[in-house]
């Protein structure tokens, strides 16, 4: 059975049995998934699609996205610099494989989430329900890996059955979702208690509460057990003006954690500050330990006693603080970088004196690393031979240490960065490592992450810190679907004085917001002294030199500088198009010559030309190459390559490809989604 299908430029040919197939793993081209069954492949370059793969449907009436029908798609549709996409179901991001698309709205979803089993039957049952416009789907499954939306109504993670409206990422859990309107609760013995997303204006253990959800209120209520400002869902009193989360309205039993003595309830609202947290409780009932005489919050019960963050190598420890005789040094919380208080309690490393965290930001559970980070993986990524040799794992000869800078436009092999300090070479070939790069450890952690990561030398890969293509190290996961994160964005810590700014900036974690550089929407390094600047981690990733080469544009003699304002030069002297003289961009002052950031570095600026690449596509290595002088009519897309491209290393071959019509095949040389 022959198909073809608008992914591939070839006929593709149904193989029922994998037997017949050669005995080497290949991956589907749509999915990025073993092959294990029914696939059709093609028989001049291999390409792969899971039989379900190559007759998905293509557009769907998806009830994730009714307004629109959804389009199928082989790669992401998003422009340079964004190249990956974020499923609006899932919240995974992915930079290749098949999507399903609405152009009008943004709206993606990958394969796996727009053909869930629920869908491909219809049964998706509806819920008309008062704290949403829209009807909600109901899914018995959700899966919540790397998802990372928090529910409307008790603000917890998603997990198990879930009530949801994808469009405008509301979610519910079907116990939320199916909650009582009205109670009758003990500590609010006059009136019932009624259920909403919010309390309204007014709203108390006298009467009875009832449901809200999301109502405005001047005043901003508080839950009277925790005292927190509520978001989600409430059990309010009116005439009261009392109102329960509805995460505390069941709960009776409770474990002190952080204290050797039992808490008891004090069943009276009133106004008090945590000792345990130092959070102003307003008009909430509190818990106390009369020994020790602490007054503490519901949720402080709770705490966890030690605590163990990515960003620090200790672990930190929840303690009462208490001001030494003359004390008067500055403690700041290594977070949220702002100050903290001394009369109440924080988390403290005992190996380091001046690191402290806020109650409330360690508790934070996406930044705790639940891993071990033992000595013994602690391994070297090189062999000392004798004085300046090492042998290294990257490279199959011998590397002699060099200090000799005969030409200041070498580029160092595990970064792609230029040379100006001390490294390492090879006799016999042209490779190079800078040497602070030859001695990184094989065995490292990240801040952004508990996995213990591996450094590899990879042809060609896509980093998640900084979005760029680039080739040679870089730090994996043994996960094969974790992302991968090159070296140089390794090395950005998470409290950084970057280029460009007077000012520290430390990565904020929750922050969405627009990047002071780029404008664009991912910006979570932020100024501790809120200024309000904002870098997104592609733009602190920019190098503060470049080298820009082109046939037509030629600047080459001198290297570029990252520059960081401008109120003369308006336009970019590559591409001749208005250059914001407040945003940044490189400039070579001894030539009066500048442009966009973009156009100086290229797309693949961390790309090595002549970087091999293997696909289970071609039955021929291919090379990564750039030639503008000729013309190159790409294999997949049939449009002119004046970029850089993918190339046969087979003289009498003519296959050509450009890059990003092929870099979501890269799955199959990296194994990652």
């Amino acid at each position: 059975m022959e198909l073809n299908h608008f992914s591939h430029p070839h006929p593709l040919l149904l193989v029922e049995d994998k037997s017949d197939q050669v005995r080497e793993a290949y991956y589907c081209s749509g999915c990025g998934e073993l092959i294990q069954d029914s696939s059709y492949r093609c028989a001049d370059c291999e390409f792969f699609l899971h039989k379900t793969c190559a007759e998905l449907p293509g557009e769907l009436d998806h009830p994730f996205h009714p307004q629109h029908p959804l389009v199928l798609y082989d790669k992401p549709q998003y422009d340079f610099p964004r190249v990956a996409f974020e499923c609006n179901s899932c919240g995974k991001e992915k930079g290749e494989g098949f999507v399903y698309h609405c152009s009008t709205c943004k709206f993606d979803l990958d394969i796996h989430c727009a053909l869930l089993p629920k869908f491909i039957v219809g049964d998706f049952p509806k819920l008309k329900h008062f704290s949403h416009q829209h009807s909600l789907l109901f899914i018995e499954k959700h899966y919540p890996e790397g998802a990372d939306q928090s529910f409307f109504a008790c603000e917890d993670l998603i997990s198990g059955p879930i009530y949801c409206c994808f469009d405008c990422q509301v979610f519910l859990h079907k116990k939320c979702a199916e909650l009582p309107g009205v109670i009758n609760h003990p500590s609010h013995r006059k009136h019932s208690l009624t259920l909403g997303p919010s309390p309204p204006p007014s709203s108390h253990s006298k009467h009875s509460l009832a449901l809200l959800a999301n109502y405005p209120h001047e005043k901003g209520c508080s839950c009277h057990l925790c005292s927190k400002l509520q978001k989600g869902f409430v059990y309010y009193c009116s005439p009261c003006e009392f109102s329960i989360s509805i995460k505390y309205i069941f709960s009776h039993l409770f474990e002190a954690k952080i204290h050797e003595h039992p808490f008891t309830l004090l069943s009276r609202p009133m106004s008090f500050i945590c000792d345990a947290c130092g959070i102003c409780g307003e008009y909430c009932m509190p818990y106390i330990c009369t020994i020790c005489n602490l007054v503490v919050h519901k949720d402080c019960i709770s705490l966890p006693h030690t605590i163990k963050l990515r960003k620090h190598e200790h672990s930190i420890f929840h303690v009462y603080n208490f001001l030494k005789e003359n004390e008067v040094r500055k403690r700041i919380c290594r977070i949220c970088r702002k100050d903290v208080s001394m009369e109440y309690g924080s988390y403290h490393c005992l190996d380091c004196d001046d690191y402290f965290v806020h109650v409330n930001c360690a508790r934070e559970k996406d930044l705790w690393d639940n891993e071990i980070f033992e000595e013994e993986v602690n391994q070297k990524s090189s062999e000392t031979l004798g004085e300046g040799k090492i042998k290294h794992f990257s490279h199959d000869h011998k590397l002699l240490l060099s200090d000799e800078m005969k030409n200041c436009e070498y580029y160092c092999d595990g970064c792609r960065r230029s040379i100006s300090t001390a490294f390492y070479h090879c006799a016999e070939c042209n490779y190079l490592l800078h040497k602070c790069c030859a001695e990184l450890p094989r065995k490292k952690k990240h801040w952004t992450a508990e996995k213990i990561r591996t450094l590899n030398f990879e042809h060609i890969f896509w980093c998640y810190f900084c979005g760029f293509y680039c080739s040679g190290f870089c730090y994996v996961n043994d996960d094969d679907r974790a992302p991968i994160i090159c070296i140089g964005c390794f090395e950005i810590p998470d409290y950084y004085l970057a280029h460009g700014h007077d000012h520290h900036l430390f990565f904020d974690h929750k922050l969405i917001r627009e990047c002071s550089v780029c404008n664009e929407k991912y910006g979570k390094f932020r100024c501790e002294d809120n200024c309000e600047f904002v870098l997104c981690r592609r733009c602190i990733a920019l190098p503060e030199t470049a080298w820009y080469k082109h046939d037509e544009y030629k600047h080459d003699e001198h290297p570029l500088a990252l520059t960081y304002y401008d109120d003369v030069q308006w336009f970019c002297d590559i591409c001749e198009e208005p250059r914001d003289p407040k945003k940044w961009f490189y400039y070579c002052a001894t030539c009066d010559y500048s442009c966009h950031s973009p156009c100086a570095l290229g797309k693949y600026p961390y790309v090595k030309l002549g970087s091999p690449a293997n696909f289970a596509t071609h039955e021929h290595p291919l090379t990564f190459m750039k030639d503008n002088l000729r013309y190159h009519k790409c294999s997949k897309c049939g449009k002119s390559c004046k970029d850089a491209f993918l190339k046969c290393v087979e003289s009498e071959c003519k296959y050509v490809v450009h890059y990003l019509c092929q870099s979501f095949l890269l799955q199959i040389y990296r194994r990652w989604l």
